[in-house]
């Protein structure tokens, strides 16, 4: 969404421990905060050309990308909860609403 290619990122990048976890997401989180905050509503419907990291084009909107983004997380914080469930762990709360509140 910024003009940069991807393919110097894996796709899984590894992380030797718990600060270096934390670090590369408050980086993330960083570079989307400044994204959004320069954002203007008249480019939400911007068409972005790209390729996935298997090298296939796509052409998708940034509102349908930031979209996705958001709902993405959702669907891992949900595989988290099951995997606890199965565990027989209690899951975490990972409703929007929750993190709203705060």
């Amino acid at each position: 969404m910024q003009g940069k290619g991807t393919t110097q990122y894996s796709l899984w990048e590894e992380a030797d421990d718990l600060t270096a976890i934390r670090t590369m997401f408050e980086e993330n989180a960083e570079q989307y905060r400044v994204y959004i905050d320069e954002l203007e509503e008249s480019e939400l419907d911007k068409m972005i050309d790209y390729a996935n990291q298997s090298g296939v084009p796509f052409r998708t909107s940034v509102r349908d990308i930031l979209l996705q983004v958001l709902l993405h997380g959702q669907y891992h914080r949900g595989q988290i909860n099951r995997a606890l469930r199965i565990e027989s762990a209690e899951p975490a709360q990972v409703d929007y609403i929750t993190f709203a509140r705060l």
